[in-house]
């Protein structure tokens, strides 16, 4: 897995266009790694993509702790969420078929190795490239059933749709970052910093508003060149 510095550095080598300038950044995590979801008035957390990925992703995810009782169970106000080591962001759509519910799925199937990205002129879900496998035609991995772990829900995930050969070049960022997903500004009507939780010094997420009404809330750090 990439550090951060080296995700830094490759982003800032070969994966901005000219100009382009780097804000956010967050992933790398391999205890938060879940997703919330409030989708068409459904709570869930952690949540899980009804769609298969579009891509195989060699990740394994088999001792991933599982969100406490009272996040999974939607007792708490707020954003007290953000106070569950494993919850990683949120996202809130009136359906499945929402901007903000396409960029969660692909953090969710890539798990640690999924970063997501936030610049002057757009954000995205980059891996790196050498998690993406060749796809086989297979069935999914068993779940996990244990609270000890995410089990292997998508860990390991498989799908026999794509491959990194078969990747279009425009989602290919430099030779080591695969981008799974972009979205350009006029594609969401606000993205915004914020500290949010109940402690004094609080946790930091870029949370993005699309066009379409979805929202999703992801923890990020703010890039300050030359202080990593």
């Amino acid at each position: 897995m990439r550090s951060e510095k080296q995700l830094v550095k490759l982003i800032e080598d070969g994966w901005l266009q000219e100009g382009e300038k780097l804000q956010r950044y967050g992933g790398g995590d391999r205890e938060r790694v879940h997703f919330g979801s409030t989708i068409g008035g459904r709570h869930q957390a952690p949540y899980q993509p009804t769609r298969p990925p579009a891509h195989s992703f060699d990740v394994d995810l088999g001792d991933v702790l599982y969100p406490s009782a009272p996040v999974q169970q939607g007792r708490f106000h707020g954003d007290e969420w953000v106070h569950d080591p494993t919850i990683r962001g949120w996202v809130q759509a009136d359906s499945p078929e929402r901007a903000a519910v396409e960029c969660a799925d692909l953090l969710v199937a890539g798990g640690p190795e999924a970063w997501f990205i936030s610049t002057d002129r757009r954000i995205a879900v980059v891996v790196d490239a050498s998690v993406v496998g060749k796809a086989e035609p297979q069935e999914d991995e068993e779940q996990g059933e244990s609270s000890k772990g995410f089990g292997r829900f998508l860990g390991k995930a498989r799908s026999a749709v794509s491959a990194v050969t078969e990747l279009s070049e425009s989602l290919i960022g430099g030779v080591e970052l695969v981008t799974l997903w972009e979205c350009p500004p006029e594609r969401f009507t606000a993205m915004a910093e914020d500290l949010k939780g109940r402690s004094t010094a609080g946790s930091g997420f870029s949370i993005n508003r699309f066009a379409d009404g979805s929202v999703i809330e992801v923890s990020t750090k703010i890039h300050l060149k030359g202080f990593m």
